[in-house]
């Protein structure tokens, strides 16, 4: 990961294809598509699980089978993506399959009939993230210029929008509002076939010898980054507004702690693509997780004191803001040795989700949530220490 955006790193193509450029945008639908129906599916689980009757631990249960599948299925849409034309097929494929499963999820009214849909969700969001990040670092190469931010910015414009469309259609059945937001994810995605099987021509598949192969530590190094990374946005999703809450304020106002991450996190993706020209991606990097550890770090530093709570919420803000560059620029590197390495540090990364908040929780158990929450501070500074290497 160089300091300077250059030809080397991104292309020599000055004047993209009309191909391409439709590709760009194409992709940016892709990504917004995801946290689209993402977004839906988080923000009304309370519904899902009042319909169902179970429990919190059976809704955990759910959710965990969702994550075990999109865990495996990261291997196998590795090995496909690296097919000839395997990566528009599996994006087809994956974008019909989360957007059905998301239908399926509105009907289900017991427990094992939602933890086998829920497999099929996660198995589709497995699908679907190796080759959408695999396309659009290739696409940034045909381009000449970053553009990774943006599509992931693009993901999170999508959950925003669909948690504002999950707040204004809280009277509708959530049977309902998953089969509009399903139904249209489908209909755009067969209306779209022609243009997706086109990103065969700015797709390049990997050949000759796996790359994994011969840098594989370098691949291990990245997953771990990434794990860094979605252990700290996975900490803010879930530990969020539990902390700003413990500091004596009202539930509304906790509940802006996430909305102040979301909205840090989506305008530093927007910003991103131009910083990495400015900067390059290691600085860029460096300076994205210096600025989340000092925020959220001196967020937690003022508790016990008057201003805590305002101060807590800019720096869940400030996190957000600078975690926002740090997993698409991880993906970017990892790319570049091939869609196996994407779905490697995709793996270990998505493990890190799972697993980090979890352990944030039983730390916070032991001793109190705020020395609990420093846990992504030091991550963050960790990653600092380590862009060198990569």
């Amino acid at each position: 990961m160089s300091d300077t955006v250059g030809e080397a790193e991104l292309g020599e193509e000055t004047e993209p294809s009309y191909v391409v450029r439709r590709s760009r945008w194409l992709l940016a639908g892709y990504f917004a598509a995801q946290g689209e129906i993402t977004a839906t599916w988080a923000s009304r689980l309370p519904a899902v699980k009042e319909t169902v009757g179970i429990s919190p631990g059976r809704l955990s249960i759910a959710l965990l089978a969702a994550s075990l599948g999109l865990i495996v299925m990261l291997s196998v849409s590795g090995r496909i993506a690296e097919r000839p034309r395997g990566t528009p097929r599996l994006l087809v494929a994956a974008i019909l399959t989360i957007g059905a499963a998301l239908v399926l999820l509105g009907q289900v009214r017991s427990f094992g009939t939602l933890v086998a849909v829920a497999v099929i969700f996660g198995c589709g969001q497995g699908l679907l993230l190796v080759p959408l990040n695999a396309a659009g670092v290739e696409c940034q190469r045909r381009l000449g210029k970053p553009v990774m931010g943006g599509f992931h910015a693009a993901y999170s414009i999508g959950a925003v929008a669909a948690s504002g469309v999950a707040a204004a259609t809280a009277g509708f059945s959530h049977t309902i509002v998953f089969t509009v937001v399903g139904g249209t994810v489908i209909i755009a995605a067969l209306v779209t076939i022609p243009a997706t099987l086109s990103l065969a021509e700015v797709d390049a598949p990997t050949s000759g010898p796996d790359p994994t192969t011969r840098r594989p530590g370098r691949v291990l190094l990245l997953g771990a980054m990434v794990a860094a990374g979605l252990i700290a946005e996975g900490t803010a999703l879930d530990w969020s507004a539990v902390h700003v809450r413990g500091l004596g304020v009202s539930a509304t106002t906790a509940a802006a702690a996430y909305f102040a991450y979301g909205s840090g996190m989506a305008a530093g993706r927007l910003m991103a693509d131009a910083f990495t020209q400015c900067l390059g991606p290691r600085r860029l990097l460096r300076t994205g997780a210096t600025v989340a550890a000092v925020g959220l770090g001196a967020g937690l530093a003022t508790t016990n004191t008057p201003v805590a709570a305002s101060a807590a919420l800019i720096g869940w803000g400030v996190l957000g803001v600078g975690l926002s560059p740090i997993v698409p620029l991880l993906y970017n590197a990892a790319a570049s040795s091939g869609p196996r390495a994407v779905a490697t540090v995709s793996t270990i990364g998505n493990v890190g989700l799972l697993a980090g908040p979890a352990a944030v929780g039983g730390i916070a158990t032991a001793t109190s949530l705020p020395l609990a929450l420093t846990v992504p501070v030091v991550l963050t500074v960790a990653l600092v220490l380590v862009s060198q290497a990569v």
